[in-house]
């Protein structure tokens, strides 16, 4: 018999977690939200059964009605060549459709080659590229945290406002990450926003915001949390960074997703690595956001 795709059942949990302790040595953050996934509405976490065993597992959220998230794409590595990946992709590809969604969205990182060949495989196309960048609690960027009295919170209108009319927006192809989960805040037919955290920024003098940046919560767990976005002049991204920085001073891990269009990246990669974040591949675009349109039924 050979694979079989399957919503996930709670008593999969075990195996789920088994297959997670064997990916990226033991500090994948899926142990961390499964029980939250298995849950959730707008969500289904899906599993590959082999011989009564579960040797794969994914999951996909609905961002907004018309557009569905593929993540958690897991597979056991002692279990390789039985095309469970291949299987779950399609099967989530057939399900986005059933249910009437326009796209399916996915992100993955640049040494992933088993991923990127299934995905692409299935249609799905490359439509943004990103440069990852972390501050841990050793980092030295975690010393350069420094609150600035220039510095005001934004409501969160304003700045969304303000990032559909912003040169990061364009870069990023309209997508706006909450870590590795890009959502699309300005893309053809459907809208939707991440939860920011918070959104703070500098002004002018006669009060219009001149640099922005947004802080949201990734929802793999309450110990990081990333900077979504950040546009302005270099010495102002400086100052927020810095102000971001301060906010959080016990948090495990601060991250940043960088656009990086074909004009370059932003300000914020100048800024960052001057704070001696870790970035990653010495700035080369590392991360990438794939999608696909879904064929209704």
């Amino acid at each position: 018999m050979g694979v079989i795709i399957r919503t996930a059942r709670l008593a999969d949990r075990e195996q789920i977690l088994a297959i997670s302790s064997r990916i990226w040595e033991g500090d994948d953050f899926v142990p961390r939200v499964i029980d939250e996934w298995l849950l959730m509405r707008d969500s289904e976490v899906a599993v590959a059964d082999l011989n009564g065993s579960v040797i794969a597992f994914a999951r996909t959220h609905t961002l907004t009605p018309g557009y569905v998230w593929l993540e958690g794409i897991r597979t056991d590595p002692a279990e390789q060549g039985h095309g469970a990946g291949k299987a779950l992709t399609a099967y989530f590809i057939e399900k986005a459709g059933r249910e009437g969604a326009q796209r399916i969205g996915l992100s993955t990182y640049i040494d992933n080659y088993a991923s990127i060949h299934i995905v692409e495989h299935h249609g799905f196309q490359r439509q943004a590229s990103f440069i990852l960048a972390e501050a841990g609690r050793d980092s030295p960027a975690r010393a350069a945290a420094e609150p600035s009295p220039l510095v005001s919170p934004v409501s969160f209108d304003e700045a969304r406002a303000w990032i559909l009319r912003s040169p990061f927006i364009a870069r990023s192809r309209g997508f706006l990450s909450q870590g590795w989960k890009f959502w699309p805040v300005s893309r053809p037919g459907v809208v939707a926003w991440p939860p920011f955290d918070r959104a703070i920024g500098l002004r002018t003098d006669n009060g219009s915001l001149r640099s922005l940046l947004v802080v949201c919560r990734p929802d793999h767990g309450p110990h990081e949390i990333t900077i979504d976005f950040a546009d302005g002049p270099a010495e102002d991204l400086d100052v927020l960074v810095r102000h971001a920085l301060a906010l959080y001073p016990g948090i495990k891990t601060i991250q940043a997703m960088i656009p990086a269009g074909d004009e370059g990246s932003t300000a914020l990669l100048q800024t960052v690595t001057g704070l001696e974040f870790n970035v990653w591949r010495h700035g080369e675009p590392d991360v990438f956001v794939y999608e696909r349109e879904v064929e209704q039924h």
